[in-house]
């Protein structure tokens, strides 16, 4: 069910530059913004999708979880002064929500992911610590 939402989440990731309010950015900025981090969840969750399926992901879905992570963590933090920009208005902030948001939820997603793959402790499995 993640990897499936991580293909929605990521393909809107890509969206914001190409679509939505103009901001004045440079085209650059917008692949390292959003085209780089939404490729990277989406060939993570497609990655992870396909290796569930054929019974092999194994312990590749919690770092899988971490990339997501990282990728929604440098969205939002790119992402940092255009909301700022925005609070002093300098930005309008109906383009900064619209063009910020996907971060978020990419960020939102990592955790999720994360939290739903780790690792429970040997006392919640039943197995004792050895000493």
């Amino acid at each position: 069910m993640l990897a499936g939402l991580g293909l929605l989440v990521g393909g809107w990731a890509l969206l914001p530059p190409y679509t939505g309010p103009f901001l004045a950015t440079d085209d650059t900025v917008e692949i390292v913004d959003h085209v780089v981090p939404g490729m990277v969840v989406l060939a993570i969750s497609l990655g992870s999708f396909l290796l569930a399926r054929g019974g092999r992901a194994g312990g590749l879905l919690f770092p899988a979880g971490l990339g997501i992570v990282l990728a929604g963590f440098w969205m939002s933090a790119t992402h940092l002064p255009l909301v700022l920009q925005a609070s002093r208005e300098q930005a309008p902030w109906g383009a900064t929500v619209y063009h910020s948001l996907p971060g978020l939820a990419v960020l939102a997603l990592g955790g999720a992911w994360t939290w739903a793959h780790r690792t429970p402790p040997p006392e919640a499995t039943g197995a004792r610590a050895s000493t």
